[in-house]
């Protein structure tokens, strides 16, 4: 099951020279250049910890508060 967004590539492109180059890659293969750091993932990363966005809460974790509840006094 592949949960990777489809608009996320898995090379980069050069913006010198235009090559596309091994995601991993920080120089373009063909001219050398300092390629793009790669983007943040939207919606969070799979795998995240608790706690990020979209993640499921863990079994037993309390239910954070419905949207627009009051806060709960702090002792």
């Amino acid at each position: 099951m592949c949960f990777r967004p489809a608009e996320i590539s898995m090379e980069k492109n050069c913006p010198e020279c235009g090559a596309k180059n091994d995601f991993n890659n920080d120089v373009c293969d063909q001219c050398g250049a300092k390629l793009p750091s790669a983007p943040k993932i939207p919606g969070g990363t799979p795998g995240a910890p608790a706690g990020a966005p979209g993640a499921p809460a863990a079994p037993g974790a309390p239910k954070p508060p419905a949207p627009g509840a009051p806060k709960p006094p702090v002792a």
